[in-house]
């Protein structure tokens, strides 16, 4: 078995992410229609459905995928890259919101919260359900953004490439 350098890890990392950033853009749309405005209405639409319910299921699992990727992995990792030490998960988000390439390192904690709300509550407390679906459309751009971020500054300033090359 061949060792994987910390690089290596972090280009196969960005590899997965981007699928999951596409595949959890992807059904946010089908879900929302492209709309993070979610009322009590349209949350019984969404749930009046098997569709719909199966496009629930799907965001949250998607959702909460990605964050636990990023922020469990992709951040230690490309810390690790940086030449930065690693730690806890909020000083690791932390650290990147005073490098800049974070928005809101609390955001991603109340994201975590967020995540499992989506994937657990909303057949007990449907009425529950709107404003957690619009958060969680909300942080779907702020992840997608600070991802972005560090994708860019992972290829520009370490040099790290896609994992295919």
């Amino acid at each position: 078995m061949t060792a994987t350098t910390p690089q290596q890890r972090l280009a196969r990392l960005i590899d997965l992410v981007d699928r999951e950033d596409e595949h959890l853009l992807a059904v946010r749309e089908r879900l929302l229609e492209g709309h993070c405005t979610v009322g009590p209405e349209r949350v019984q639409g969404i749930l009046a459905t098997d569709s719909g319910v199966d496009r629930l299921e799907s965001f949250g699992a998607k959702f909460g995928r990605m964050q636990d990727t990023i922020m469990d992995k992709l951040v230690p990792t490309f810390l690790a890259c940086a030449g930065e030490n690693t730690g806890p998960a909020i000083d690791n988000l932390s650290r990147l919101e005073k490098l800049a390439l974070l928005q809101d390192a609390d955001a991603w904690l109340q994201m975590r919260q967020l995540r499992n709300r989506l994937v657990h509550e909303y057949m007990e407390r449907p009425a529950d359900l709107a404003p957690a679906l619009q958060r969680a459309c909300r942080f779907t751009d702020q992840m997608h953004a600070d991802y972005h971020a560090l994708r860019t500054y992972a290829q520009g300033h370490l040099k790290i490439g896609p994992a295919s090359l």
